[in-house]
This record gives C-alpha cells, structure tokens and sequence, in this order.
C-alpha cells in the first residue's frame, strides 16, 4: 500500500473525508493494487495513511461493503470481493448534472403533480426508511416539441422534504433545484434498464401498454451519505440514446503486462 503524502485527505476539497477515503480504496481495488480476495490494511493503518479519525476510515470501508466491493470477516479482517463483476462503475456526478442541464434547456416539463403517498417497499428500502413510510410525491412529463419523450417520479421523506414548486421544476433539474436548496450532494446511485409502459404511463407518454420504455432510477445522497431523493424517470426507447465514450486505464493494463 501508497504511504506518501499523495494518500493524505485534501481538507480544501469541497467532497468529505471519507467519501475521499472512499474514493481512494476504490481505485485500489480497481487499479488491482488490491485483488479479489486480498486483504486490506487494518483500519488503524488506513487511519495513519489517510490522516483521518478512525470514525471517517469506517464510514469510508462501510460504503464499500454495501457496495459489496468489501467484505468484513469477523475477528480477521477486511477483504476485496472474490466477485467484482457485479459492482457499480464510478463517473462524474458533474457529467450528470451538465447533461440533465442540456436536456432542460431543450425540453419542457408539464403535468407537474405533487402528492402525499405511503411508499412502496423498494422506495422505502431505497431511501433507508421503515416499510409505508409517508413521502412526498413529484411527478412530471418531459416534452421535447410539444411531443412527450419521458415522465419521472421524485420520493423523499415527508418529514424532511424540502419546498419545490411548479416553477421550480420548469426552470431547473431536480439535483441543481436540491443544491440551490441547501442539500449537499456526495453522490448519485444511477441505474439504468427497462420496462415496459403500463396503462398510467402509457397515458403520460401518450403510447401504448406494452410499449418499450428506457427505465433511470436515481438515489441522491447527501454530504453524509443519507438517501435524500429517490427518484425514477421513464422514456420512450425510440426517443432516448445514452453515449459514453470508453477509455483504456494505461495505468492498469502497464500492471498486467508487466
């Protein structure tokens, strides 16, 4: 394991400790400085290295076993995942945040309606609350000229919901509304796959039952990595393209080769 300085927590970096933490070991482990199944250092090393509270070394460890990057052993210790293929990739929250900035500006959102619902379980389980938790509901259709391309469906806690409005969600997307408002954002889950409209949808979307939907569901974390808004927009597949561009980690493939 890295020793130097080039390990030590950036205090001026607006991101917390131990989400850099975080952030670190998970490069490890995908740098293949640590392997499946290797051991990683005690936590009171990890304190040292990072130059961080023993409290920021387990918040950090406790984000990569739920991610299931990690796994503790009782009484050995903590150990890489003999199975990483099942792990989430790690982008750029900016890129999200720029590409949903792009897309407002060249769309519309109408039908806004807000409720009060007793959540479902995945809802619940998702925003880390005990099963029929009360929330608060945000719904909308997204029209791009006038014709609709998809409808999304924001949950958060009834009891800690923040004051948005009709304006609000016609001017600005959903993460910059929460960071104008006061939440923090650490990071965002983004799970993309799909479905298939049901009769609600199909009537917002102005399709068919049964036709193919591109499904986004998004849980926003805030500075203390609580689940603040969980969230699930639907669009049309013919009308929905998501491009990435691949890259190969020279970094990586050096270590292999050599």
């Amino acid at each position: 394991m890295k020793s130097d300085n080039s390990n030590t927590v950036d205090r001026n970096i607006k991101s917390p400790r131990y989400h850099q933490v975080y952030s670190a070991i998970r490069g490890w482990i995908f740098d293949a400085t640590y392997t499946p199944g290797a051991k990683l250092p005690a936590e009171s090393e990890l304190c040292k290295v990072f130059g961080v509270s023993r409290i920021t070394s387990r918040k950090a460890i406790d984000l990569l076993v739920q991610e299931g990057l990690l796994v503790r052993v009782q009484g050995k210790g903590t150990y890489v995942s003999d199975d990483l293929a099942a792990a989430p990739n790690i982008g750029d929250m900016q890129q999200l945040i720029r590409k949903t900035q792009r897309l407002s500006k060249k769309s519309r959102v109408d039908n806004i309606e807000f409720k009060e619902v007793v959540g479902d379980d995945d809802t619940c389980t998702d925003l880390k609350l005990p099963p029929k938790s009360k929330l608060r509901e945000i719904s909308y259709v997204r029209y791009i000229d006038n014709r609709p391309i998809g409808c999304r469906f924001s949950y958060m806690p009834l009891d800690s919901a923040i004051d948005i409005t009709a304006k609000d969600l016609k001017s600005e997307q959903m993460l910059a509304i929460l960071e104008k408002k006061g939440i923090k954002i650490s990071g965002v889950h983004q799970l993309l796959g799909a479905c298939t409209a049901d009769p609600l949808k199909a009537s917002l979307l102005q399709t068919t039952v049964g036709e193919p939907l591109v499904r986004i569901r998004l849980i926003v974390l805030d500075e203390r990595a609580r689940p603040v808004e969980r969230s699930t927009a639907f669009y049309l597949a013919d009308r929905y393209e998501h491009h990435v561009f691949l890259t190969r980690n020279q970094t990586r493939e050096s270590k292999v080769a050599s």
